[in-house]
């Protein structure tokens, strides 16, 4: 007779049923575009988290949004709220910058609570606009290191031992999946997301806000107004107004010298905005 292993986690029935499912949805789903859903459910079958984002920091040079997942009271918020650390509140996330400098291969937990956020707009753009209550990351050290992050809202109680004590067990399962869906994703060529192209756009300097990089990466991703609109629960009259506003500033016309600017980036040309203006369309 074959006995099932004994769950370190201590979690029972139900709960060790759910995780170990979870976590057989996220091995399968490695390199698939549905990677960030799985990891979502399975960082919830854990510790119970309503949203999650994960990073990829290279040193103390750039991090970089890797991806984000969940519904928030502020429609849209994981993926607005994770582009705005990457792109200017990293450097204020004190002890992730420490453990940065870490040696140490083993998975280190940090919880941080709104409420200790001494930088207003650090926290107002990524915790208050969305009822954030807290944040349980998983470090993994390396080069380049790996960042995961659990939240919590108003809606939620925070953070339990319990499921401090599960993420802590699972950690090292969860990030050697984040791992190896990252070199996947190098192999096959699959890393146009919407985080990736949005901050992609993003590195030209010209002024786009968040919401302006990532309707312009929906639709080089090649969705429509209304489909976006639908998407982000945004009106299609705003959908038009991002767009244009972000045409503006990357110097564009239309969508085809949309798309022309970032095969440019992608192929490292000049990190500038060119001067593409033919008929304007969406």
């Amino acid at each position: 007779m074959t006995v099932a292993p004994a769950d370190p986690s201590g979690a029972g029935g139900a709960d060790a049923a759910a995780i170990a499912a979870s976590l057989a949805g996220l091995v399968a789903a490695i390199g698939s575009a549905d990677f960030p859903q799985q990891f979502l459910k399975a960082m919830r079958a854990i510790a119970g988290v309503e949203l999650c984002s994960v990073f990829r920091r290279d040193g103390d040079a750039a991090v970089t949004l890797l991806f984000a997942a969940g519904e928030a009271d502020d429609p849209g918020f994981p993926m607005r709220a994770s582009l705005d650390y990457a792109r200017a509140y990293w450097r204020s996330d004190a002890e992730i910058a420490r453990l940065a400098q870490s040696r140490s291969r083993k998975p280190v937990l940090v919880r941080k609570r709104a409420a200790d956020i001494s930088d207003p707009a650090y926290r107002a753009a990524c915790y208050d606009r969305a009822g954030v209550r807290e944040r349980l990351s998983v470090f993994w050290p390396g080069h380049p290191a790996f960042v995961a992050n659990g939240y919590r809202t108003a809606h939620s109680d925070s953070f339990s031992a319990t499921d401090m004590e599960r993420l802590e067990c699972y950690a090292g399962i969860l990030m050697a999946a984040v791992e190896r869906h990252c070199g996947r994703d190098a192999l096959v060529g699959s890393q146009l997301s919407e985080a990736a192209v949005a901050q992609a756009l993003m590195t030209l300097h010209c002024g786009l806000s968040t919401r302006e990089a990532e309707i312009s990466a929906a639709m080089i991703l090649g969705e429509t107004q209304d489909e976006i609109a639908h998407r982000k629960h945004l009106s299609h009259g705003s959908v038009v107004t991002y767009r244009r506003r972000a045409y503006g500033k990357l110097g564009v016309g239309n969508r085809r010298d949309l798309m022309r600017l970032h095969r440019r980036i992608v192929a490292g040309e000049a990190a500038s905005p060119a001067a593409f203006v033919d008929s304007p369309d969406g």
